[in-house]
């Protein structure tokens, strides 16, 4: 099961898995600004894992279609975890672009995707303090 997400006429993504056990697309909004995520929990290789795609940013305007849809490919997601474990597996492709370790190495990660490069928390303060250091 597939859904394909439309902004103002737009695919922004089709969102699901060939083994679809649950598919969610939603929209959340605050005083900030309003948003829409798509996650699925399917099955591959007898392990249950979850999927989530980029977060799309709406303004007051946007106008959301969601069609579903039977056949087709999903838009590549950002995030995949293995479920059901008492620790969490990292995917391959979540890691930190600058020191090169994976999601469950670090504190946090900020996920990359094909427009940025992924980051964790430790080389964002290293950051930071190299900046700090250039401006005194």
């Amino acid at each position: 099961m597939l859904f394909d997400v439309f902004v103002n006429g737009t695919l922004v993504g089709s969102f699901g898995h060939p083994q679809t056990e649950h598919l969610s697309v939603s929209v959340s909004g605050t005083r900030e600004g309003s948003y829409l995520f798509s996650g699925v929990v399917c099955r591959e290789e007898g392990k249950q894992l979850h999927y989530s795609w980029p977060d799309v940013t709406l303004s007051e305007s946007d106008e959301v279609r969601i069609v579903r849809r039977d056949t087709g490919t999903a838009s590549p997601p950002s995030k995949r975890y293995e479920m059901g474990r008492a620790e969490r597996k990292a995917w391959e492709q979540n890691v930190c672009e600058f020191c090169q370790r994976n999601e469950t190495q670090v504190p946090s990660l900020i996920a990359g995707d094909r427009k940025r490069p992924g980051i964790c928390s430790e080389c964002v303060e290293l950051c930071v303090e190299i900046l700090k250091g250039k401006q005194e």
